[in-house]
């Protein structure tokens, strides 16, 4: 699956622990990071025309951005997109992230975020296939459909969610991977705060989108 998207310049990587935890790493980030996608809106798949939904939310002042503290979550959304791959597991599964966690530090706005060493879509999941009548029923993101570009942005957000801090300092949804029934609650929070955005981005064409000048765009994501 390929991607259009250019994405972060890591300058420094150390080795930091926690009680209680083993090691994991913590990456410097530079102040410019790149988040630039074709404007070739022919050229963009499905992956990344979610992708494109979720920064034009996140890139401005509203409930569903605040909720994932600001401009700088587009950091990792960047990193999330980086990392992600295919794959096909259980059809319940839209997305599954696991393995060891790095922390990502942007060193103009001090922004932090976890990134999981594996990160997978589900080829058999709910963002790129619907519910046939014949077919086990794939979970929705609430009151959308699967497989369509609403349920997409939606579980990108999920997963975006599990990379950031809540205002309590605590990771923003909690982590769900072995529980069908919070994930579905987690889902359920981000679509209360976010649906307003989701409906409104959802609306625009990709062509719309993509007016931005590149170098505003990149500009962009760099904010704190």
């Amino acid at each position: 699956m390929k991607r259009t998207i250019v994405i972060l310049v890591v300058l420094l990587v150390a080795p930091i622990a926690f009680a209680g935890s083993p090691p994991i790493n913590l990456v410097i980030t530079p102040r410019i990071a790149m988040a630039i996608v074709s404007k070739d809106d022919r050229k963009l798949n499905e992956l990344d025309k979610a992708y494109l939904d979720a920064f034009t939310i996140l890139r401005d002042d509203n409930p569903c951005s605040r909720l994932y503290g600001g401009r700088g979550a587009i950091e990792a959304l960047n990193e999330l997109m980086r990392v992600l791959r295919p794959t096909y597991i259980d059809r319940h599964i839209a997305v599954r992230m696991s393995g060891h966690t790095t922390l990502f530090r942007n060193a103009g706005s001090g922004f932090m975020f976890r990134m999981f060493e594996k990160a997978e879509i589900n080829m058999n999941g709910s963002f790129y296939r619907g519910n046939a009548s014949w077919e086990r029923r794939s979970p929705l993101a609430t009151g959308f459909e699967a497989n369509t570009r609403k349920t997409r942005v939606a579980l990108l957000l999920h997963e975006l969610g599990h990379l950031v801090r809540g205002e309590d300092q605590k990771w923003l949804l909690s982590d769900d991977g072995h529980d069908l029934e919070l994930s579905e609650k987690n889902t359920q929070h981000v679509v209360d705060v976010c649906r307003q955005q989701i409906e409104s981005v959802t609306r625009m064409t990709v062509a719309q989108q993509l007016e931005e000048p590149l170098t505003t765009v990149a500009q962009l994501a760099t904010l704190p």
